[in-house]
Formats: C-alpha cells, structure tokens, sequence
C-alpha cells in the first residue's frame, strides 16, 4: 500500500515523479523487481488504460480535495478497474464471506482455475492478491496450516463521492446493474454511503427504480 500511496500521490501532484524513481531505485532490489512495482503503480494511478483514465482521474481528484478519504479505498477501486483478477478474487471471498464467514485459499484457487484455467501461475497469483489483502488489512490468516482467513469488519465510507465511485468499480465488475441496499461481494471491506438518486447526479452510474421500489444503477461507461 505504501507505494500506491506514493503513486497517487504523484498522480495529484503533491510529489515529484523523478522522487518516485528515486524511492524505487533505493528501496526495491533488483531491476525485475522495480519492473513489477512500476507496472502495478503505473496501470493504477500513473499511466492507466486509455479506458480507465476518467475513471483514474476521478479517484486522484478525490484524493486531492478530500484528504479524509482513506487512500485505501481508492486503491480498492482503482484496482477492481484495472486488474480483473484482484476483481475475480474480491468477488469470490465476498461471496464466501456472505456465505460462511469465512474462507480458504483453496476455495479461492478452485474457483479461479474454473474461471482462468488450471495453471500453476494461478495458484501464484492467487497467494500474492490474498497476501496483499492481508497486508491491508481486509482479511486475517486465522489458521495458517488450514490457510483459513476471515474478514475484518467493514469500515465506513462517509464520502457520498468516494462511495459513488467505488460503486462504480463494482458495477463494472458485476458487468450488469446492481441494487444499491444489496451488500455487494466486490466491496466487501467497505460500508459505504447512502446513495440517493440525487447524490448520483454527475457521475457515470446512472440509477432506475424497479417495480417494488428499490433503487439500481448501471454505468454509462464500462
């Protein structure tokens, strides 16, 4: 987290982009390395997908107008747009999580390899996204040789805009409308806002009422 933290922070223009290089070249050893960290840093917050720029752009602005915002939950949303795996992933423990409070790594990996194939580099990148959900602090290792996890408890998100934003990402991920009372899987560590109608005036997720009135929103732009 703490070199996403950087990034956005160069992304808004609070720090230089050469103090970036510098802090790379003397923190992470070896040019591979600094290579995997770049590209991480650079689809996320500083060169993403030409269809993902607004998006990104939007989240660095949060991040320059409200410093309440936790830089986490930017992170979060930025990387639900920008690595469909991390988005994989996030579904699958939302869905253990509602389901059983709980979760394997095992379970994980089961149902990537039925998604992506059955690759030994799945099972690689699967570890590398839990343990940086761990380092977040999202999830816990409860039981280490059963690689049991749970879940902290959702941590709020006072911010109308940062919550409409991270819906975003959701809708996105979902790649279909969602109701807005439901808990949804992708934003698991988040308890966001309460999001009207109104308050989606002038953002891409555009809102309809169902017949028994509950409030659902897609995205103009996915």
């Amino acid at each position: 987290r703490s070199w996403l933290d950087v990034a956005i922070d160069v992304a808004a223009e609070k720090m230089p982009h050469a103090r970036l290089i510098g802090l790379l070249e003397q923190d992470i050893v070896g040019i591979e390395a600094r290579s995997k960290t770049s590209i991480i840093l650079n689809r996320m917050w500083l060169s993403p997908h030409p269809l993902l720029s607004d998006y990104v752009a939007r989240g660095v602005h949060l991040h320059a107008t409200d410093p309440d915002i936790d830089t986490l939950v930017l992170h979060w949303g930025s990387a639900l747009r920008s690595h469909p795996f991390f988005a994989s992933i996030a579904e699958f423990v939302g869905r253990l999580l509602h389901l059983h409070g709980e979760f394997t790594s095992a379970q994980i990996t089961r149902r990537l390899k039925e998604q992506y194939g059955d690759r030994a580099s799945i099972l690689r990148a699967a570890e590398a996204v839990l343990q940086t959900l761990v380092g977040w602090g999202v999830i816990r290792l409860e039981d280490p040789k059963a690689r049991l996890f749970k879940a902290r408890k959702p941590v709020a998100v006072p911010s109308i805009a940062a919550s409409a934003w991270l819906m975003e990402a959701a809708v996105a991920s979902a790649g279909k409308s969602l109701r807005l009372s439901d808990r949804h899987l992708w934003l698991f560590p988040w308890a966001l806002a309460s999001l009207s109608e109104k308050a989606l005036t002038g953002t891409p997720l555009i809102p309809h009422q169902s017949g028994d009135g509950e409030l659902w929103v897609t995205c103009a732009i996915n």
